[in-house]
Parts: structure tokens; C-alpha cells; sequence
């Protein structure tokens, strides 16, 4: 890696530095989700699934979002959290894109999904077709 290559990497993690972390997580197919926000340096080291944990084991939520969490905990009885079709696996940095609200302020944001396999889906073994 070039000098150059070098000093804009390290610009670009002094800036993921010092932006908020928005974490969404989306149960299944729905439209919205839960969502958390982390103070710059609060996710620092941690993993993407740690971050879910904390964020789906707080209470504070209303009454709303609290039908949100049980909505994505069932979802994850059987199922995965993924970040653009894959299993989270790494820190947040690793998925978070660079966003901006409408009054020009950045933030990072990780949209994550909890997917759980349809029942009664094609599974490509032993069905259709298939007599005993």
C-alpha cells in the first residue's frame, strides 16, 4: 500500500471514528425495524452481533418497538442476522455505509435483517414428485 493509499485509509477510520453508529434491525421482510444509536467510540471493538445482543436486550423500548423485538426474536428462534445476504460475522465498521441526515450531519448505518427459514419450503430433497 502507497503512502497515499495509507494516509486516506487512516483519514477514513479517524472519520468512522468519530460518527454515530445506527444500527436497524429489520425482522424478516417488514419495512422497519429496530432502531439503536451508538455514541462515536461506543462500538469501537465490538462485533455486529454483540452490538444486536446489547440492542435487543434493552428495555427501554416502547411499546411498539417492543413488538418489534418479539417480531425479530422469532424470527431468530431457528433463524440468522444477516447484513446484505450475509451471516454478520466481524465488527460493525466492516458493514457500516456512510450516511447523512437532511441537515448535512454524517452517521454510519448497518441495516440488518432477522431471517428465519420458511417452513414447508422446496428444500431440493425428497420433495415434489417423490411417491413412498
Amino acid at each position: 500500500m502507497g503512502d497515499v493509499e495509507l494516509r486516506k485509509a487512516l483519514e477514513t477510520q479517524e472519520q468512522q471514528q468519530l460518527l454515530p453508529l445506527v444500527v436497524e434491525i429489520m425482522p424478516g421482510q417488514a419495512a422497519e425495524g429496530l432502531i439503536d444509536i451508538y455514541e462515536p467510540g461506543s462500538y469501537e471493538g465490538k462485533t455486529l452481533r454483540r452490538l444486536c445482543d446489547s440492542t435487543l436486550s434493552k428495555k427501554k423500548w416502547t411499546i411498539e418497538e417492543q413488538l418489534i423485538v418479539e417480531d425479530i426474536n422469532r424470527q431468530l428462534a431457528g433463524g440468522k442476522l444477516l447484513c446484505r445476504g450475509q451471516e454478520i460475522e466481524g465488527s460493525a465498521l466492516e458493514y457500516a455505509v456512510t450516511e447523512q441526515t437532511e441537515a448535512g450531519e454524517k452517521y454510519l448505518y448497518v441495516p440488518i435483517r432477522a431471517i428465519k427459514p420458511q417452513e414447508g419450503g422446496f428444500c431440493g430433497v425428497g420433495r415434489g414428485g417423490h411417491e413412498s
